[in-house]
């Protein structure tokens, strides 16, 4: 199996309450971006982190967190 093809272990959950309907607004914009609900979460998430200019960690057990750009940078880059 290829590096890309191999699921990725992810051993943290993260559990939030939220306003009704939200799971299911959720679960229909993961089904549009033809991923899982949770992939789709987890992908939206980490762009608002990096957003608000916050580094994090690396999905290959790399050298350490990433660094990323300030939210101001992203907008410019946009």
């Amino acid at each position: 199996m290829t590096g890309s093809a191999k699921a990725l272990n992810f051993p943290t959950t993260v559990r939030f309450r939220a306003e009704e309907g939200l799971a299911g607004a959720i679960a229909r914009a993961a089904r549009l971006n033809r991923t899982s609900a949770g992939e789709y979460l987890r992908r939206a998430v980490r762009e608002r982190v990096l957003a608000d200019g916050v580094a994090l960690p690396s999905f290959d057990g790399g050298d350490g967190p990433r660094t990323s750009l300030t939210a101001s940078a992203l907008c410019r880059a946009a």
